[in-house]
Parts: C-alpha cells; structure tokens; sequence
C-alpha cells in the first residue's frame, strides 16, 4: 500500500484542490484579467488615434499663391503652416483648436472649401500639362463623345428599323 497523498502533489498546510475550487479560484481571477485586458486595449487604442499633421492639414487652405489644400502643399509657406501644426499637436490642442486658431490668425482664406479642394487636385495633377498635353487630353474627350454619340445613334437606328420592319 502506499502512503497516504501519494501521487498527487500537496504542499504542507495546503487542502487537496478539487475541481470547484480551481473553478472558484479561475472565475475570481476573470475580472482584474478582464479589466486589464480592457485597459491594455484602451491604451492600444488611444495610440493608434494619434493625431497626425495630414488630419489636420487636409482640412486647411495653403497660405501660398497656389491653390493646393495644405496637405499637398510642399512649398515653404505650406510646410511653415505644416511645422506650426506639429507643434500644435505636441502640446496636446486638438484637430478642431488647430484649424480654429489659424482661421482666427489668418481669416477665412485658411479655410478649405469643397471648390477649392476640387480645383487644389485638379491644379495638382495637371500643373506639368504643357499645350500638348492639354490637346491629347481635350481631343481624346472630343473623340470619345463623337464616338459615344454614334454608338447610341446606330444603336438606335437598328432598333427602330427592326421594330418597323417586324411590325
């Protein structure tokens, strides 16, 4: 025969652990693990939210003679406007005290509106057109409604045809 409490392994002091007491001991734990967990998740979270100087600046008009939206400003006035945002932002203010404090600086011309940022991508991606270009481009949409025109014409035409001829 053996010894009494051989084969299982209890410390001196120490009740054998049955299963509801380890299923105790495991639910008391699931609330600080739970909270913990949340709280690693919150500050995950609130890192990967940081605040970015493109936020701020794709919501602002560039100070310089072109008509880009700040963001896609790489002159030294726009990148001036740029640093001063990152300053901004690492003093803790927030994307709307940002862009509120250089339309108080700078009045509505630092404002971006929905015609500006249209004619800011436009501008952006056509300011290297040269007289050639802007021809191939004009032409080829010229072509293209010519082209779109005939279409839906024959394309008409034979159905109209083929409706008279059937009835």
């Amino acid at each position: 025969m053996s010894a009494p409490g051989c084969g299982r392994l209890v410390s001196a002091g120490a009740a054998p652990a049955d299963g509801k007491t380890v299923r105790k001991r495991l639910l008391a734990l699931r609330v600080p693990v739970t909270v913990l967990l949340a709280l690693v998740l919150l500050l995950a979270l609130r890192s990967a939210q940081a605040l970015s100087i493109n936020e701020v600046a794709k919501d602002l008009a560039c100070p310089c003679e072109c008509p880009l939206v700040l963001e896609d400003c790489n002159m030294s006035c726009g990148l001036e406007w740029k640093n001063q945002i990152g300053v901004f932002i690492k003093q803790g203010m927030s994307k709307q005290q940002i862009i509120d404090y250089f339309i108080a600086k700078y009045g509505d011309e630092a404002r971006i509106t929905p015609w500006q940022r249209i004619n800011g991508k436009v501008y952006q991606y056509t300011r290297s057109f040269d007289e050639a270009d802007w021809a191939v481009l004009w032409g080829g949409v010229l072509i293209w409604t010519v082209l779109m025109f005939l279409g839906v014409y024959v394309g008409v035409r034979q159905v109209f045809f083929a409706a008279r001829e059937a009835g």
